[in-house]
């Protein structure tokens, strides 16, 4: 596995407390050429949990631009954040364009509704994906973003797959072919699928739409393998998953 891509780091306060050199030193056990790290995004007065505090964001990009140096002739270290697209918030990711992070990944846990509130204090999740993935799509058109992340797993809570669900499947799809944006297969939801958790967040009918998508169609959709990794035992685990989704 040439590149390692979507590591996050101890100041998401869901991860290992390894430092950040053991997943880079990790990366060159597996003979990696490149390691792209995309904590979680912290936002302006901290209003999201699970994420780095917005003062911790320029040690962050520090640390790892201190490593990209010292590693320099051993691998190729990319700085980056997962974020979730919130309309409210494009100034703040213009802003984050500047500080050359890059790549920006969408990674969408919640949405904002129209009034600034957001889904997570929704009683009824019912239709939380439908609110999820028009976020990944308004959120692909701004030119800001390069990957989505694990765009199958906002079908967790939904057993039985729909019409509804291939509708605006197909949309997100279409969205990221034609913004030469990839999507993610994510180790971690496939890692769900294997243990078969009772949490679906890897989704068969996903991906073959997007094999459908693509073999109908001049322009197809990239993909890339992403570890999520949280902990380098999860990196080493993970691993064992790659060639069964590639």
């Amino acid at each position: 596995m040439k590149h390692i891509f979507h590591v996050h780091t101890y100041r998401c306060k869901h991860a290992s407390e390894e430092l950040d050199e053991e997943y880079i030193k990790m990366a060159l056990s597996f003979g990696a050429e490149k390691i792209t790290f995309t904590d979680h995004c912290p936002f302006p007065e901290n209003p999201f949990k699970n994420r780095m505090d917005m003062e911790q964001l320029s040690e962050y990009i520090d640390s790892l631009n201190h490593l990209k140096e010292k590693y320099q002739e051993q691998i190729k270290i990319e700085i980056g954040l997962e974020v979730e697209f919130l309309p409210s918030m494009i100034k703040f990711y213009e802003e984050l364009k500047h500080l050359n992070l890059n790549p920006l990944i969408i990674g969408q846990h919640f949405y904002q509704h129209p009034d600034g509130s957001f889904s997570f204090d929704d009683e009824d999740k019912s239709d939380e994906f439908i609110g999820c993935c028009n976020a990944m799509i308004e959120g692909m058109k701004t030119g800001l973003f390069n990957t989505v992340a694990h765009p199958d797993r906002f079908f967790r809570r939904c057993k039985r797959w729909t019409a509804e669900m291939t509708d605006i499947s197909n949309e997100l799809i279409a969205t990221a072919a034609q913004n030469n944006i990839m999507l993610e297969k994510n180790l971690a939801s496939y890692e769900k699928l294997v243990e078969k958790s009772n949490y679906i967040y890897w989704r068969n009918e996903f991906w073959n739409l997007v094999d459908q998508y693509n073999c109908a169609t001049s322009k197809p959709v990239n993909t890339i393998i992403g570890f999520d990794a949280h902990s380098t035992d999860q990196m080493i685990k993970r691993m064992d998953y790659v060639k069964l989704i590639k």
